[in-house]
This record gives structure tokens, sequence and C-alpha cells, in this order.
């Protein structure tokens, strides 16, 4: 299997998964910007994968084009306090933060292990936009964190180095 298969299959899944989840309302604006962001990447890697490397170039990786715009992701931001806050939202947060980890690791890896420059530039380029998408949603998952540290009066969790 192609790497370029392979990460069809692994964005597909996780548009799967997106759409098996039962969303709480609080959430769900975020859940539908990452929607929205899986669905781009997986048509930027089905226009990706009819293109022979060797004759013609990837298509542009283009982060606006993938993440959708700054000032959706900013409002989700600018809200300071989890008014509503639920384990549960928490929960579907992670879970979805621990896919879009993984898909950013396989992008790496596929760059790391591919023969062909523009091919690494392709994986890297994708790995960067999904570490850009991780960054974002673990802003909003530590706002959920600081929440529940608030509630309890201690850090629910470990603190990493995040």
């Amino acid at each position: 299997m192609l790497p370029i298969q392979f990460a069809i299959e692994l964005e597909t899944a996780i548009i799967s998964q997106l759409d098996k989840v039962t969303v709480t309302e609080e959430i769900v604006t975020i859940i539908s910007l990452i929607h929205t962001s899986q669905k781009n990447f997986l048509e930027l890697l089905a226009a990706a994968n009819t293109i022979n490397v060797d004759m013609a170039a990837y298509p542009p990786v283009d982060e606006s084009n993938l993440l959708g715009k700054d000032v959706a992701w900013q409002q989700l931001t600018l809200q300071k306090e989890v008014t509503n806050a639920s384990l549960q939202s928490l929960l579907i947060l992670w879970q979805t933060s621990i896919e879009i980890d993984k898909t950013a690791q396989f992008y790496q890896q596929a760059a790391t292990n591919s023969a062909h420059p523009q091919t690494r530039l392709f994986f890297n380029s994708l790995s960067h936009v999904k570490k850009i998408l991780l960054r974002r949603l673990n802003g909003i998952i530590q706002t959920y964190c600081n929440h529940y540290w608030g509630e309890l009066g201690f850090a629910p969790f470990l603190l990493g180095k995040d």
C-alpha cells in the first residue's frame, strides 16, 4: 500500500469516527470545524493520489484552505471560561486530539521514508498543518482542564510538556 492511500484510509476513518460520536451542544462548533478540516484533507489527498510525481507536481498544501478561516478558530479560543463544562465533551476532544496527533506522526514518518523530494515536501506540509490543527484543539482542551482545575483545587491530570 502506498503512503498516500494509507493516508486516505486514515482520514476517512477519522471522518467516520467524528460522524459516529454523540457531540454535546457545547462542542458542536469545534467538531464541525474539525470535520470540515478532515474533509478538506481527504479531498487534497484524493487529488494527490491521481498525480504521478515524476510527471506533475502535487496540489499545493494551503493551510487556510485545509483548516478554515482563523477567525472561526479565534472565536472558539476567546472563550476564556467554560460555562457548561462536561467531562463527556472533554473526552470527545481528547480522543479527537489523539487521532489528529497520530495522523501528524504518520505524515512525518511518510515524509521521512519517501525517496522523492516532492513527496517529502508534500507529507511534511501535511504534517505541519495537522500540528497546527492539533495545537488549536489542545488550546481548547486546556480550557476544559483549567475549568476542572478550578473546580477541584488541583490539576486533575498530570501536567505534561505541552
